[in-house]
């Protein structure tokens, strides 16, 4: 008697999948890739913030060695000769802080560059590496984001009356014509009274890097919104503060002054 519909054991048609099996298969798959893609995603990102804020680090050192070499005073954002902080005005050469700071890895722009900016923001190939979105703060150098070169005003240090709120960079970026709308890479940081860009772009999971005159760096997550544009991206490219607080060296509340009593008027021996 023939034995039907029984395959040998062993034998290839033994070995066959049903089409039930292949589907249970792939969706085994599917779940576990879904369980993983994010997990690695996660360690993508922090692994970015992690490198950030090792880069933001170092570029403030050298803003603090530049204050050391030249009596307090900070960099300036750029110079008549429209050279930047961070390269020479045509983006090929070093800027203003690595001239007088030289390190090897600045100087080839490596520190400049955040390693998020290349995945979340437009970079233009005519701008080099070192010109990859950390922005110094604009109002170290100049009295509002509208002053350009020769305006200065300049700031010492020493005149920086709360260094661990005073930010010298942070993660930026800026809106250009043609685009498309994204948000493109600036060397400048702009405060919220000035109301435009250079903004700070929190792109690292929704937290942006900063660094401040006491050489702290940290991810900040308190995003204020700028005013509203048709440029989108609201959630993300915008300020560290409400009000000028973090930005400005000579900031004084308006509130506490208003609360402070004012000087007595005329002669107090009347």
């Amino acid at each position: 008697m023939k034995q039907h519909d029984r395959p040998v054991p062993g034998s290839r048609a033994a070995r066959r999948f049903t089409l039930v099996e292949l589907l249970v298969v792939i969706a085994v798959i599917a779940i576990l890739t879904g369980l993983i893609l994010p997990a690695l995603s996660s360690s993508r990102d922090r692994a970015r913030l992690a490198l950030c804020l090792g880069n933001i680090r170092e570029v403030t050192l050298m803003h603090l060695f530049y204050t050391d070499a030249n009596g307090g005073y900070f960099c300036p954002a750029w110079d008549a000769s429209f050279d930047s902080w961070e390269s020479s005005a045509n983006h090929r050469g070093p800027g203003i802080l690595s001239r007088v700071v030289p390190d090897s890895s600045a100087a080839k722009g490596r520190v400049f560059e955040c390693p998020a900016a290349k995945t979340s923001l437009l970079l233009n190939p005519a701008w080099t590496a070192r010109f990859a979105g950390y922005g110094m703060n604009y109002l170290l150098s100049f009295g509002t984001a509208a002053a350009s070169p020769p305006n200065f005003r300049f700031c010492r240090i020493q005149s920086v009356k709360t260094p661990s709120r005073l930010v010298i960079l942070a993660d930026a970026a800026c809106f250009l014509a043609g685009t498309d709308g994204r948000p493109a890479p600036t060397a400048f940081l702009f405060n919220p009274s000035s109301g435009r860009g250079g903004y700070a772009d929190f792109r690292h999971s929704k937290s942006c890097v900063a660094a401040f005159v006491d050489g702290h760096a940290a991810a900040r997550t308190d995003f204020t919104p700028r005013p509203a544009d048709a440029s989108g991206w609201e959630d993300r490219v915008g300020y560290l503060s409400p009000d000028d607080s973090l930005y400005d060296p000579f900031w004084r509340d308006p509130a506490v002054e208003q609360d402070e009593p004012s000087e007595p008027s005329g002669d107090p021996a009347e």
